[in-house]
């Protein structure tokens, strides 16, 4: 399947955005733009940095978890800050069982 197929755009208009012909629409910016996943910014040319900060499915993710929290009470908020920073030690010392494992596992 073509990229052209996959947005549902035709080949030619495809290639008059490609070639500067023609400018697309708000729409096509965002369906080009989550295809590639980079930023809009990169596709116009105001920054150089091609990759968004969150690909779609964080993004997905973080939306959800936006929603979810809001409407919280300012104490579960503090909870839920806790409970994050718990997460993030026990990944950081996941990460270094997982890299002392390979280390012992390549001099076995």
């Amino acid at each position: 399947m073509t990229i052209a197929e996959r947005l549902n755009l035709s080949r030619g208009l495809l290639s008059n955005y490609e070639q500067g012909r023609r400018a697309p629409d708000y729409e096509t910016l965002i369906l080009i733009a989550n295809f590639f996943e980079v930023s809009i910014d990169y596709l116009l040319g105001v920054t150089d940095i091609k990759k968004r900060f969150f690909n779609n499915d964080e993004e997905r993710n973080y939306r959800k978890l936006a929603r979810d929290i809001s409407g919280l009470s300012l104490q579960s908020i503090s909870e839920l800050e806790q409970y994050i920073g718990l997460l993030k030690m026990r990944d950081r010392i996941n990460e270094k069982k997982d890299a002392k494992s390979s280390v012992l596992r390549g001099k076995e």
